[in-house]
């Protein structure tokens, strides 16, 4: 095991707990002042803090420690600092930054569940480079276009203002009744171009015209190493 692989279990633990206590905290302080939206983002967010743990432990899917760390840091960032903290409402740009944020990830998992499939013995399916690109890509922007629907039903059953279209002249300072639709779409156009990005990267790396010593190629050896129930034929290769 390597040194960088040791660093990255020694730490994600200690970053998962320290996330916790400060959402523990927030839970508790919001309970105690009533504020009752927050105090439910920050239930929700401890629950997403806990659930990579929960599905390692009843899935045969190993999610590598430094994988775990992007995704403890980017719910620490969308949820805890953006819903809790309210940093959506501060930064006007942390909004877009999780959008293109999270089409990278979606876009990236997308290519590694299909490179999981398609490289698994036991199922017979084949694609090519340019359909595991486009499956990663239709992933990402399929799940963008999901968070965008679960945020117009939570505003219309909750009353809240995910979607920025309630209370306009206080979100932005002048009212304009296609500023929450203006919102939707940006949000869209950014998880779109993300997932691109990340798809034109799937197929180069299909194709094996990345480097080995590449960061994408790196995160998916790792991914390998740590389920070899999942990649038999590429485990025995290595032994070879």
């Amino acid at each position: 095991m390597t040194k960088h692989k040791w660093s990255a279990e020694r730490i994600e633990p200690v970053m998962r707990y320290s996330f916790i206590i400060l959402d523990a905290g927030a839970i508790v302080y919001n309970f105690i002042n009533a504020q009752w939206e927050i105090f439910l983002s920050a239930v929700v967010t401890l629950l997403l803090f806990l659930l990579p743990t929960i599905l390692s432990k009843r899935t045969r899917v190993v999610i590598p420690a430094p994988m775990q760390m992007i995704i403890l840091l980017f719910i620490f960032a969308s949820m805890y600092l953006g819903e809790v903290r309210q940093y959506f409402h501060h930064f006007w740009w942390w909004d877009s930054m999780l959008h293109t944020t999270s089409a990278f990830l979606l876009g990236y998992l997308g290519f590694l569940l299909i490179y999981t499939l398609n490289k698994d013995r036991n199922i017979h399916l084949k694609l090519s480079p340019f359909f595991i690109a486009l499956f990663a890509f239709c992933f990402a922007v399929t799940a963008g276009v999901i968070w965008e629907i679960f945020e117009f039903l939570v505003d219309n059953i909750t009353g809240s203002d995910m979607q920025g279209a309630r209370n306009l002249e206080q979100a932005y300072g002048y009212f304009n009744t296609r500023l929450g639709l203006l919102d939707t779409m940006r949000d869209l156009i950014l998880d779109t171009a993300g997932a691109l990005v990340v798809s034109v990267i799937g197929y180069t790396y299909s194709k094996k015209k990345l480097p080995k010593d590449s960061t994408f190629w790196k995160m998916k050896d790792l991914f390998i190493e740590e389920n070899p129930e999942l990649f038999p034929v590429t485990q025995k290769k290595k032994t070879q």
